[in-house]
Order: C-alpha cells, then sequence, then structure tokens
C-alpha cells in the first residue's frame, strides 16, 4: 500500500528530527590530580553540601552559538573535592546526614560558563564561577567568592569539556589548600591500643625426624 504524505508533513517531521541534534553535548573530564600534601590533620569529619544550583547537567547558549550542554557537573564537582580534601580529613560524607558536634560542614556552589575566543587566546575557553564557606557548629571558619578560566585553545562543543574538568579542579585545589591550613581547635587524644603479648616461634623440626625426637637420636 502506498501512503500519500504531504510535503509540508514531511517537513515538520525532517524539522522536528533535526531539533533533537541541535545542542552540543560537552561530558565534562576531570583530571586526576594528585591527593594534596595535607598541612593540618583535623579531627572530625566533612559534610559535603552542594547546592541546589549545582545540576548534574547545565545548558548554556552565549550569544547566536548553540546550546551547549556540560554533562556530569555535579558528579564532576564532588569527586574532584573528594580528591582534594581526603588528606586533610578522617571521613568525608556527601549529603545530608546527622551531624555530630564538630563535624564541618562545606557548602559549595559553582556555575559553568563558555567563553568565545578573545586576546587571551584563539579558541574557547570555559569558566566557573561560585562560592564556598565551612562551617563548624554553626560558625563560618572561612569561605570566599572563586572564579576560574580555562585555556583559550577549545573548538566550540564537546572539547570544552575538558577546559570544564580544569576549572572545576582548579576551584576544588583551591578549596582543599585552604581549609587544609584551617587549624583545628580540638583536641583529640588518641585511645590507647592494647599491650600484645609475645612469644618465640617455635624451632621447626628437620626433615626425616619424627615429631618431638631429637636429631641425635636418629643417628
Amino acid at each position: 500500500m502506498i501512503f500519500n504524505v504531504s510535503r509540508p508533513f514531511i517537513g515538520t517531521v525532517l524539522l522536528l528530527s533535526a531539533g533533537c541534534g541541535f545542542e552540543h553535548h560537552a561530558p565534562i573530564h576531570s583530571a586526576e590530580l594528585p591527593p594534596l600534601s595535607s598541612q593540618v590533620l583535623h579531627s572530625t569529619r566533612l559534610w559535603l553540601d552542594l547546592s541546589d544550583n549545582v545540576p548534574e547537567n547545565t545548558c548554556v547558549a552565549p550569544g547566536d552559538a548553540r546550546v551547549l550542554c556540560f554533562e556530569s557537573l555535579r558528579s564532576e564537582l564532588g569527586a574532584a573535592l573528594g580528591r582534594s580534601l581526603w588528606t586533610s580529613f578522617p571521613s568525608i560524607e556527601f549529603g545530608s546526614g546527622e551531624h555530630r558536634p564538630g563535624d564541618y560542614v562545606l557548602h559549595v556552589s559553582l556555575g559553568l560558563e563558555a567563553l568565545p575566543p578573545d586576546a587571551s587566546g584563539p579558541g574557547w575557553s570555559a569558566g566557573a564561577r561560585g562560592s564556598w564557606r565551612v562551617e563548624r557548629d554553626g560558625h563560618t571558619l572561612a569561605g570566599e567568592q572563586v572564579a576560574s578560566r580555562s585555556r583559550s585553545e577549545f573548538a566550540y562543543g564537546a572539547p570544552l569539556g575538558v577546559g570544564a574538568g580544569e576549572v572545576i579542579d582548579a576551584v576544588a585545589v583551591r578549596i582543599g589548600l585552604t581549609m587544609g591550613a584551617l587549624p583545628e581547635s580540638h583536641v583529640v587524644l588518641p585511645v590507647p591500643l592494647p599491650p600484645v603479648a609475645t612469644a618465640p616461634l617455635p624451632t621447626p623440626s628437620p626433615k626425616g625426624s619424627a615429631v618431638g625426637e631429637h636429631p641425635s637420636s636418629a643417628l
């Protein structure tokens, strides 16, 4: 059977199909940063609270450029902060939970943008802007507004995911270095371990000797 389909209908279908791929997708690629050397060892755990305005995927549309969607922003930011902070705190907890007295709480807000070529370089770059603050028992210990810009050498589209990873890592390292220098006011004495009894290892019997038999008796 041959269906008679009008040309306007075909044009509409083709337009809708093309519209599904109009935006660029840029998966964020963070670097595998080495752990930061801790300046201060803190005595209690750290809670990481990412703001609700930090989505998993975020889309931007700079000027007349096609929509660009950065993917895995929330996951990559959490992972980068974990890599930058784990040497300073006994444990890092993500999300909300039961905060105990003395726990640290780190609040982080961060957004991404795509920046067009300018005097800084011939290509596009990724930018990040946000703020952070760390609290303990309801008191703010440190915090600041932050901004960073990646290299200006990326093509518009998926390659900007690498640039986004650069600025996320830069912000995470900045937070990690600052928090790693916070003085620890709570002195926690180590719990003494119980004593360990020791004894010499038993001497193994030579080959061919009966168990418990002196070697000279076999001669």
